[in-house]
Order: structure tokens, then sequence, then C-alpha cells
């Protein structure tokens, strides 16, 4: 192997390659076609090339010529080196104590572009969780499944009728290593390969555990498609939501998996060398973990069960996501206890396997996983937004008998946040540098921040042409139709606004559609008095067995189909567009080149949400009801707008107010246009002030850097003060 081959499947081995552009750009000149087909994957890329060796080498040798390449191969290999060795870093600096102690990350899903094992926010706050505590230098090891068919692809119809569709991230009988970055992990007592014992009922799974890099730090995952297993149980780890025609079986196979990753998942870390000092559980799917931490404990320690039930909460942190009763994770206790019944009859006694379902019996007498994560947590509990903290001490009161005081209730907020680097788009990031950093933003000249604007606008665009050309082959449309009505879709002079999330129904996707005669006089005013056309894009995947999700994608596409016939009788211009298919790929495009990014939930619905704050740091602007993390960030006039009060009984009021503000404040600005000396695109310096604002406030405020270290101080160094604490008095005694 050459060197430059060594370099770059050591840069590709790592996901740090996802949110490098240098590293991008650098694979994309070495071929194009080879970097688009792979989607992104560079890993995959080197695979594709290694099949071709010498042709490649050929290629490399041309570009090795280029002072251009070369001088970009050096500075990707330079900036890999150094963010791997950094020895300087906000832990190191700020929190010494934490330099060595391991935080172990539970987590059902995780939003990793390559591997999409995401389904909404939930995912996404995961992976950006790894991604900031690798820039923060914070030693953290994730643990999740590993979903070979992840969640599915989503293929919508002209019609507006939507498949489901799964891919496997690796075609049957092929190896897992020549497709993603996973290493197998190593068992540190045997050094053969990890695999992990789990009682499920009346047998044990065998569990596999695979490693993939993220920066500085580890993801753990758990398969259990081996050929050990029965076929059910092979399957259990196989899809992120399993679409079943039967509830039951549905919820088997969700607390299977449950079961697999908590327990499983603790044994993992256990069995891979890892020692954590804190377990942050990342809402209720994971609560098992807990149990096999207390099960350690009562093993490893010597204590009792009430003593390691103690010894359990110092160590232990949780987080949910959920603000409302219905979405927390239940099941029928004794279908619970029917999976669990040897592996707990191992290490409790009647009496305490009693109290462990005590701590997850709710007030239905289901089994909760919220509950028992509250539970078995002790060193710190918490929202995701001040808001959603404030609902969950109401929300949990009962549990911990505060109900007449519900400020006593033991859970704070910590609000979620994103990682810059990978949402921020490159170009702007780089200007923002040029100018001296985030405090200089205001020195930054408007055209620059515009013509940026509309080069994503642009992009955003093509990206949709694309997307929608693919529909319409699958449709078998004939070619001159397709690209006649791809050059039709969307136009970069017009006022996009957009609406991007999972079609849960208190997001309320379509609000703005429900008074269609509303819309339609609205969409022609607009076109009347400023002769610019205003398009609304929708995009988004309801859980697979959601039917209403589904009807809410078709009544988007008929509504638009209707608007558009409508619009052209009257000659004018508007249109509305569900882009299929809503991935981390399609957010990066919407979430900076839309105009405004529409959020309109059932307040307090919204535990947090992030893809606003992607939109602002983009310099979109937010038009949000002031639910989950918006009121802390969203400044009317300033930065965005808040409307409404997002009571259910109140749709009809939050629409009236939307067109409202679109046409009294939000359009008039837009509008406001002029056009600089030596430009040819006319912007509203206006609107411009309201993107450095954004952009600004929203980066600044909204970073994982800033939620790593309220985690880190609020729960993880907390935890690593009773272990020391504990250890200190065991010595002592």
């Amino acid at each position: 192997m050459i060197e430059i081959d060594r370099t770059l499947i050591k840069i590709v081995s790592n996901l740090w390659f996802e949110w490098s552009y240098d590293a991008h750009i650098l694979f994309r000149s070495i071929s194009p076609y080879m970097w688009g087909l792979s989607r992104r994957n560079l890993y995959r890329f080197l695979e594709v090339q290694a099949g071709n060796t010498s042709l490649y080498h050929r290629r490399l040798a041309e570009l090795l010529t280029d002072p251009v390449f070369f001088n970009l191969f050096k500075k990707v290999e330079t900036e890999f080196k150094e963010y791997m060795q950094g020895a300087e870093t906000i832990v190191s600096k700020k929190y010494p104590e934490m330099a060595d102690r391991t935080v172990a990350y539970f987590s059902m899903e995780y939003g990793i572009d390559i591997i999409p094992m995401y389904s909404g926010g939930l995912g996404i706050l995961s992976g950006d969780h790894l991604r900031g505590a690798s820039d923060v230098g914070l030693k953290m090891v994730g643990v999740g499944l590993f979903y070979m068919q992840g969640h599915y692809e989503q293929q919508v119809s002209t019609d507006g009728s939507m498949r489901i569709i799964y891919d496997s991230l690796v075609p049957p009988h092929k190896l897992i290593r020549d497709f993603i970055p996973l290493e197998a992990v190593k068992d540190v007592r045997s050094n053969k390969e990890l695999v992990v014992e789990v009682p499920l009922a009346d047998r044990v799974v065998r569990v596999r555990v695979w490693r993939a890099r993220v920066g500085k730090t580890d993801l753990l995952l758990l398969d259990t498609d081996l050929h050990e297993n029965l076929v059910h149980d092979r399957h259990i780890t196989r899809r992120l939501y399993d679409s079943q025609k039967l509830h039951e079986e549905e919820r088997k196979r969700r607390l299977e998996q449950e079961i697999v990753l908590g327990i499983g998942g603790a044994k993992a870390l256990q069995g891979a060398g890892y020692r954590p000092d804190v377990y942050h559980l990342n809402e209720g799917h994971v609560a098992f973990a807990a149990v096999e931490v207390l099960r350690q404990i009562m093993a490893e320690e010597g204590v009792s069960f009430e003593e390691a039930k103690k010894r359990c909460a110092d160590r232990v942190g949780f987080t949910t996501h959920t603000p409302v009763p219905e979405g927390n994770e239940r099941f029928d206790e004794q279908l619970v206890r029917a999976q669990l019944g040897p592996y707990l009859h191992s290490f409790l006694s009647e009496h305490e396997r009693d109290t462990l379902f005590n701590c997850a019996r709710n007030y239905e007498e289901r089994f909760d996983m919220t509950k028992l994560s509250l539970l078995l947590s002790g060193v710190y509990r918490n929202g995701v937004s001040k808001l959603h903290g404030e609902v969950c001490r109401r929300m949990w009161s009962y549990v911990f008998d505060t109900k007449s005081h519900p400020d006593q209730t033991p859970i704070g907020s910590i609000t979620n946040a994103v990682h810059v680097s990978y949402w921020q788009k490159p170009l702007l990031r780089r200007l923002i540098e040029d100018e001296g950093g985030l405090q200089n933003v205001q020195n930054i000249a408007d055209e620059k921040i515009w013509l940026l604007h509309l080069e994503f606008k642009t992009k955003l665009i093509d990206k949709i042409r694309d997307r929608y050309a693919y529909q319409l082959l699958r449709d078998r449309v004939d070619p001159q139709t397709i690209h006649q009505k791809t050059r039709a879709l969307l136009d970069v002079d017009s006022f996009i606004l957009g609406f991007a999330r999972r079609f849960a129904d208190y997001k309320r996707a379509t609000l703005i559609m429900d008074d269609e005669e509303k819309l339609f006089t609205f969409l022609e005013q607009v076109f009347r008095k400023y002769g610019i056309p205003v398009h609304i894009v929708f995009a988004g995947k309801p859980h697979p067995n959601h039917h209403a999700g589904q009807e809410r994608i078709r009544q988007i596409h008929q509504t638009a189909a209707r608007l558009e016939a409508r619009a052209a009788e009257r000659n004018f211009r508007a249109q509305i567009v569900f882009v299929e298919n809503y991935d981390i790929d399609l957010a990066r495009y919407l979430e900076a080149g839309v105009d405004v990014w529409l959020n309109n939930p059932i307040r307090p619905h919204e535990a947090s949400g992030t893809s606003g704050m992607k939109a602002g740091m983009n310099g979109v602007l937010n038009v949000s009801i002031p639910d989950g993390w918006v009121p802390e960030g969203v400044q009317t006039g300033i930065n965005g707008w808040l409307f409404g009060s997002g009571e259910a009984q109140e749709a009809s009021g939050d629409r009236d107010e939307l067109f409202r503000l679109l046409e009294q404040e939000i359009l008039p600005a837009y509008f406001d246009r002029e056009t600089p000396r030596g430009l040819n695109a006319p912007f509203s310096k206006r609107w411009v002030q309201m993107m450095k604002n954004s952009i600004q406030s929203i980066t600044r405020q909204f970073n994982t850097d800033r939620m790593l270290c309220d985690y880190i101080e609020q729960m993880y160094l907390p935890a690593v003060r009773k272990r020391h604490a504990q250890k200190a008095g065991a010595a002592a005694g």
C-alpha cells in the first residue's frame, strides 16, 4: 500500500470526515462522479477504488502533479492529525477532573449521515452529542443498535401516495467493512471478537459489537444478526422502527430491542474494556442499561440491592425528550415480566423484583420506561429546554410526591444544541472566520451575506429538482416532460417558506394549508403586490405505522395541484412542493436555502427541536410558535418572529396570525429591496441585518460546546465526584 493510500484510509475510517469540508473537496476532486455515487460516504469511495487499483493510482499520480490538489491533501492530513492529537481542549482547561473519566451515552438512535440510524430529532441530537464531546475533549462512548436497514427510504408518487422502502446498508452476503467504517470490537479478556449474551424469556440472544470512531469519541453498535441466533432474534436489530401489522408484535419487538440495547449495551462496555464513571440515559428507551449497571454493582462490589440502587443513582443521569405522557415508552407489565423473568431471577429476590417493577409502574398500571429511568437515575435528570423542564416537573411530580409543589420535582433542564461544524454551511463559516470570528459578524458586508444565501438557495433548488426528476422517472414520465417540469420548479428570486421535520400530529405540518381559500388569496395578493411568487417547501417522514401522517402528505400534494391549477387560470405563479425522503443530506440544503423556517407545533409538545437552530445559524429566519428552544433564542423583529399561542383549540387563530405576520411584517421586510451599485441582485438591508443577528445569536447560544459544558457541570462532574468520594470512603473504611 502506498503512503497516500494509508493516509486517506486512516482519515475515512473515522467519521470525522463527515464534518470536514476540505476532506469532501479533496475526494470530489479525485472523481466527482464516484463522490456523488458514493453519497458522500468517503469510506465507500475508497473501497470502490480498491477494485480498480491501477486506474485509481494513475489518477492519483496525475493529481499529485497539481499543486492545488497536493496542498489540499496536506491540509486535510494536517487538520485530521491536529484534531485527533490536540492536547488542549475545553475539558483539559476548564474541567481537568474529567480528563480521564469515561461517560457512557445510551441512545436508541444516532444521526450519522452514512449510517442512517435515526428517524428524527432524538437521533440527530445524539449524533451531535458525540461530535460535540469529541470537540471539547470529553472521553465519551456512545452505545446504540446497529440497524442493518435503518430507517426507511421514502418514495412519494406524483399523486401523493407514499411507499416505504427498506434498503440494507450492506448488500446480502457482503462484508460490512467493505461498505461502512465499522470495526469488530475485541473482548479484552480473550482478545477474540466480542459477543455478549442477553437473556430474553426462555433463551439467550447473542450480540456482536461493532465500533465506529466519531472523531475522538467511540460509538458501540450492537448487532443480533448472528447465525447462532434464532431467525426471529437475528431480526431484532434489523430496523429502527419495524412496520408491523399487529400492534402486539410491534410492541414485543420494541421491547426486545430495548432489552438488547440496555442490558447488552452495559455488558458490551464491560467486555470491551470501558469503565464508565457516568452513564447518561438519553430518553426512556434505554432504561434497562441502569438495571444492568445495578446488577454489575451488586456482583462486583458485593453490596445489597438497596445500596446498589443508591450507588447506581449516583452514576446514572437521565435526559427525557417527551413532554406528553402518551409519548413515553410503555409496555404491558406481564410482557416485561415474561421477557426479563430469568434475567431478574438471577440476581434479585422476589421482593427486590417487586420493588423494581414498582419503580416502573405508572398510574395506568403500565410498565413505564421513563418512570423507571427517573427512579434509577439520581445524579441529574433534565428536560431539553427551559420550557420543557417546567413541563416535566409538573408531568412527573406524582413520581416524586411533589404534586402540591411541582417546582420541587428534581428535574432540571439543559437546552439542546447542534454541532456547528456539521450543520453550518462551510462557506458561511469561512466567511465568519475571515472576518475575525462570530463577534464580528455584523462587520461582514451585507452583499456578501446575501450573495451567499442566493448560492445556498440555488443549490437547494437544484437538489429539489434532482429529487423531483427521480420521482417522475419512477412514475414513467417521458424525458421531455421531466425536463420541462423540473426546470419550471421553483425560482431563486422567489420567497421560499420551508417546513421540514418528522410528520407527527402535534407538529401540525399542514396548518398553513388547512384554510385553502385563505392560502390561495394570500399567494395571489403577494404576487400581485410584489410581482414575485411565494413558494412553500415541505419535507418529512411519518412513523411507518402512522397512516394519518401519510395522509397529510397526500393532502399536501392534492392541495398543491389544485392551487397551482387555479393560479395558472388567474395568471400568477406560486408553488407548493413536497420533497421526498427527508434526511441529513436534504436537511443541510433546506436549512440554509429557504428564506424562513416555519414551526407551528401544539404548545408545549415540542420538547426542544433543533432544526430551527440549524436554520438560524445559517441565516434562515425562524417564524415559530413559542415552544421548545424557541422562546430562549428567537426575538420578534430582531432575529426572527414568534406568533400564536400553540393551543390545540386555537389552530385557526394561530393560522390567522401567521398570515397577518407574513403579510404585514415578514414580506414587507423581505421585499424592501434596493440594488447596490455593481450588484445585480437586489436585497433588503433590513432582512440581511436580521440574518446577521440570527447567525450571531443562535450560533453563540445553541452550539454543542455550550451544551456539553452544561452536561459536564450538572451531570458528569457531580457523578465523577460522587464516585471519587465513594472510593475514598471505601479505602478509608
